[in-house]
């Protein structure tokens, strides 16, 4: 900000202008009044002599001092006044500047987009984060715009938003302040995003002369909660799977049991053992079907020791190579550097088997499946996003495909046990679910990057020990 001039200087910027022409101005009069005198004298013809003048002169400076001195003092309290009066102005301008350079700060400061309109709907100012947020560079850009016809003119489906429909319209007209949520605005360069925003009213007295709207991005908000309902989701299908899977793992022993018992009254010629004998496959069958079911809500037994990611992986992938046909490639690239991890080893290859298996199932016509890791220290927002509590380093490793890619509408549930997309009967419904709780029961998480035509990588990230 600009310091203000002082009185002394204001004083003189108007009164040296001012002697200037009154000096001027008195110099000019006395050659004429001594002109005239000239001229008086010579039309009666008396002779000009320096006495004469002299006398004439000193008549002349007679008569014209006091009026001089009269103007000069009338002069300089003008000057002092005008100094006076413009220094209250300035500083009044001064300090007007000051509460809205203030103002403006406040505006600044907080990450609200906030912006105020006339009766007309067009806008008389705006903070940073309102241009921010609309894409553009500055706020005055926004001064003088319609703020409807520019930020909130279309609905979610697509259809037209008239302003007389529009819930910020409404309040100014009627002077109801309140709280809308989850509407669309509009961006500069055509895209949208999920607001809650508040209008402020401004009235003079029945009149309706405009309004203060403020307004958050809630986009984060909501996918927080799309988390959290997915995450109780998948916790209260835990606990029921877990629930199912003893009780059922029970009853399966019950039949294991008796059906030995029955095989040891016959002999292994009889036409009856092998009918128990299919009787006990399809027992091992359904305590498959348990254990994945108890991996997944997070209840089965583990032998945690400390291993070597890169090891692990390197040796599982002996019977992983026999998991894929011969038009399926498999790559593994190593994290040149050791990844000690803690977990058990045989769970650890069995979620390796279950994403090679699902890669493989991607590509029915064949095609590469690429199987790295890596050492990667997540940060806060992605730990909170994936409801995992260990912060630090993560051992990873992905599992990409060059398949068909996931639809977004189906993202969601593949970690759900028992959703599938193949056909009745060529599979359970239950690898991924595995999976999922296998890594979260370990301290981990995953993530899911897909492509539609392009492939898929599934990640797991595992706490380095």
């Amino acid at each position: 900000m600009k310091t203000l001039p002082s009185l002394i200087s204001l004083f003189l910027h108007r009164f040296v202008p001012a002697a200037v022409v009154y000096v001027a101005g008195m110099l000019f009069l006395f050659q004429i009044d001594d002109r005239a005198h000239k001229t008086f004298l010579a039309q009666i013809g008396v002779s000009a002599d320096d006495r004469l003048l002299s006398q004439l002169h000193a008549h002349l400076l007679g008569s014209l001092l006091p009026v001089g001195l009269l103007l000069f003092v009338l002069m300089t309290v003008v000057c002092l006044l005008f100094a006076v009066t413009r220094r209250r102005q300035l500083q009044s301008d001064y300090n007007q500047q000051q509460q809205l350079y203030k103002i403006q700060l406040l505006l600044d400061s907080t990450q609200e987009g906030i912006y105020g309109t006339d009766q007309d709907g067009c806008c008389t100012l705006a903070n940073k984060a309102c241009a921010r947020m609309l894409g553009f560079d500055t706020p005055d850009q926004l001064l003088g715009q319609q703020m409807h016809n520019l930020m909130h003119h279309t609905r979610p489906d697509g259809s037209h938003y008239p302003a007389e429909e529009c819930s910020a319209h409404r309040m100014s007209e009627t002077g109801v302040v309140g709280v809308v949520e989850n509407e669309l605005f509009w961006r500069r360069d055509g895209s949208s995003f999920p607001v809650s925003y508040s209008v402020l009213p401004m009235r003079d007295g029945e009149r309706a002369i405009g309004m203060v709207c403020s307004f958050i991005d809630i986009t984060e908000k909501l996918q927080i909660e799309e988390q959290l309902r997915q995450a109780q989701k998948m916790e209260a299908v835990g606990q029921l799977s877990g629930g199912i899977a003893h009780d059922f793992n029970n009853i399966l022993q019950i039949v294991s049991n008796n059906t030995r018992l029955v095989m040891d009254r016959f002999e292994k010629n009889d036409q009856l053992f092998s009918s128990l004998e299919e009787v006990l496959q399809a027992v091992e069958r359904g305590s498959n079907l348990t254990r994945s079911m108890l991996a997944f809500s997070r209840k089965q037994f583990m032998r945690i020791k400390p291993l070597e990611l890169n090891q692990v992986l390197s040796d599982a992938l002996v019977l992983g190579q026999k998991l894929l046909p011969k038009t399926h490639q498999l790559s593994f690239t190593p994290w040149p550097q050791p990844l000690p991890v803690a977990a058990d080893s045989t769970l650890l290859q069995q979620v390796l088997f279950n994403l090679l298996t699902n890669a493989r199932d991607a590509m029915p016509q064949g095609g590469l499946i690429t199987l790295t890791t890596a050492l990667a220290e997540p940060d806060g927002e992605q730990l909170l996003a994936h409801g995992c509590s260990t912060p630090g380093l993560f051992a990873c490793f992905s599992v990409s495909d060059q398949g068909c890619g996931i639809p977004d509408e189906i993202r969601q549930n593949i970690f759900d046990p028992f959703f599938t997309t193949k056909e009745i009967g060529q599979g359970t419904g239950l690898g991924l679910s595995m999976v999922f709780g296998t890594v979260q029961q370990h301290g981990g998480f995953i993530t899911l990057d897909s492509t539609l035509e392009v492939g898929t990588t599934i990640s797991v990230y595992l706490p380095l020990r």
